[in-house]
């Protein structure tokens, strides 16, 4: 059902949405943010992108060495292994599953299901790790994830049509 190839054109191509995940994420400390993290990620273009582009096996690849990478270069805090699992490896996970989905009239749903997902799980970190009410915990992640979503989906349909023209992996 998925494919997966692993060569020097798409380990190139995988190397390139990361690196762009994290630039974008870099030019994310200047935009408002939560206390205790979370802000408009619009960097996760990059990983949808990947999924759309290459395939969700790629997304997936691509999210969890962006997770590894913001832990490594300080983008990411250590709350504790729950923090951790829901915060960030889930989440970034979860998001280059997007590509599993197909575009309904050009509009890419596969980014608002893995939103939704995402959220969910703050939303659980939240609860276990913070130890936050579901009213707070909502109020404090619905905000930057809705946000994050509505760019990113917008951020998709202007550069997707370009940058599928550009990228040939077959």
């Amino acid at each position: 059902m998925f494919e997966f190839h692993l060569n020097v054109k798409t380990m190139t191509y995988m190397a390139m949405f990361a690196a762009l995940q994290l630039v974008l994420e870099f030019l994310t400390q200047f935009t408002p943010s939560m206390p205790q993290g979370g802000n408009v990620a619009f960097s996760l273009i990059a990983i949808f992108l990947c999924s759309y582009l290459m395939g969700p096996v790629y997304g997936v690849i691509v999210g969890l060495v962006c997770c590894g990478l913001h832990f490594a270069l300080g983008f990411a805090t250590f709350y504790g292994p729950l923090s951790v699992i829901f915060d960030y490896v889930l989440p970034l996970g979860v998001c280059g599953l997007a590509g599993m989905f197909k575009d309904i009239k050009k509009f890419p749903i596969g980014i608002v299901i893995c939103m939704v997902i995402k959220t969910i799980s703050h939303l659980i970190s939240g609860w276990y790790a913070f130890h936050t009410p579901l009213a707070g915990n909502l109020a404090y992640n619905l905000p930057y994830n809705i946000a994050t979503c509505v760019t990113c989906v917008i951020l998709y349909m202007i550069i997707k049509p370009s940058l599928s023209k550009a990228i040939h992996l077959h």
